[in-house]
């Protein structure tokens, strides 16, 4: 049995029945824990997968296979719901859980703080995050990371920060993901903080759903919870259901859809085929006052996977669409007006062009990003050049017939 508290105050208990693999959750107090589940006298029943507000903490990729292999040589078995006790009590958020049994064995406690991170070049410095802080890392995303809590000498304060990494089979991710990112506050779109380390191994970011102001937590929900789905079927879905649901739940309608555009925008120009629906969510400090959440895991996938697309629909397509597309869709489902639609669509083009610009002066200080920065700047040159006035089911192969200068 697994205590869920809700803001700091307790809400229910989740019961995991093994000869039916059924997951149990039942109310104690009137305290919601998500928007899909109001308080209710019934069970919330929810048969071989964890209920998607617990589901969306689970990791996925390298943490999983981590946790997996570690847990199975301690019980012999594994399932969702021994790794999610295991990490549950030393989660923390607007959700957080006291367990009967506490998996989890005493960890060597090293202080790490964030310059270290960003400034050293220790080959084995995630290792040692890894085993510091592997067993409150419950965050998703198939690439390796790390949640750990960092001293920050700028504000004297101790704060949780993601850490990601990226194996041979996605070379050079951190500075991909970190021009990605810094394109997307080009445009105006709001993002956590963010840093490339000096030796461009690891891209760190801030939590969001963190309240500096109160010290408390803010409640997070991915769009795979508020649309009652599990993380297998975050590729499930359309861009079209996401802004009705923005135009249905948030308290700044106008707004969230302006920003939520210009997200769809720049992860069409980006070419980032991972914006499902585990890449979008909402904060809130209750369930009166609802924000679409900032931009995050922001990548331009299309450089390592040359046919991939878009991870969600438009009009039941998957396909990178024109700007003529885009503009109906703000249109239609952003409410907008063909201005503001146009206005917006500009700035993010500029965005663009000015990450052209910035990689092209970093691949001179590193020459060692100039592969991967030259396939960025092409693709994102061909986003400018052609697709914005036709539509492409995929990237055409002379795109990538990039100089090197090897």
């Amino acid at each position: 049995m697994i205590k869920v508290y809700a803001n700091r105050q307790l809400s229910g208990t989740l019961h995991f029945t093994e000869e039916q693999y059924r997951y149990i959750f039942n109310y104690l107090e009137n305290n919601p824990i998500s928007i899909t589940m109001p308080f209710s006298y019934e069970s919330y029943v929810s048969t071989f997968y964890l209920h998607p507000i617990f589901d969306m903490n689970m990791p996925e990729g390298y943490l999983f296979e981590m946790l997996t292999n570690l847990l199975r040589k301690e019980f012999g078995r594994v399932n969702d719901f021994i790794i999610f006790k295991t990490l549950s009590p030393s989660l923390e958020g607007w959700l957080t859980y006291e367990s009967e049994d506490n998996y989890i064995r005493e960890r060597l406690h090293i202080e790490f703080s964030l310059e270290e991170v960003i400034e050293d070049n220790n080959p084995d410095l995630f290792k040692k995050l890894i085993d510091a802080f592997l067993f409150k890392s419950a965050i998703s995303g198939v690439q390796p990371k790390v949640l750990a809590t960092l001293r920050d000498k700028t504000s004297f304060t101790e704060k949780d920060f993601i850490v990601k990494t990226f194996g041979a089979e996605f070379p050079d991710l951190a500075e991909n993901e970190y021009f990605c990112m810094k394109a997307v506050r080009y445009a105006g779109i709001p993002t956590p903080k963010f840093w490339l380390s000096k030796n461009r191994r690891f891209f760190i970011t801030e939590r969001f759903d963190f309240d500096k102001a109160t010290g408390d937590f803010k409640g997070f929900e991915e769009f795979c919870v508020l649309f009652k789905k599990h993380r297998i079927s975050k590729y499930d879905g359309s861009y079209e259901k996401i802004a009705k649901a923005i135009a249905k739940i948030s308290s700044k309608v106008e707004e969230d859809l302006k920003i939520y555009f210009k997200m769809i925008v720049m992860n069409f120009l980006l070419k980032n085929g991972d914006a499902h629906l585990k890449n979008f969510g909402i904060l809130y400090k209750d369930f009166r006052n609802i924000t679409l959440a900032p931009a995050y895991d922001v990548i331009n996938t299309a450089i390592y996977l040359p046919k991939d697309k878009p991870a969600l629909s438009i009009e039941g397509r998957k396909v990178w669409y024109s700007k003529k597309e885009l503009i109906r869709f703000g249109q239609e489902y952003c409410l907008l007006t063909n201005r503001e639609a146009n206005e917006l669509f500009e700035e993010c083009e500029n965005a663009i062009l000015k990450t052209i610009k910035k990689i092209k002066e970093y691949i001179q200080e590193a020459p060692s990003f100039a592969e991967i920065g030259s396939k960025m700047v092409a693709v994102l040159q061909f986003s400018l050049d052609k697709n914005l006035k036709e539509t492409y089911k995929e990237i055409p192969k002379e795109v990538f017939t990039w100089n090197t200068g090897k």
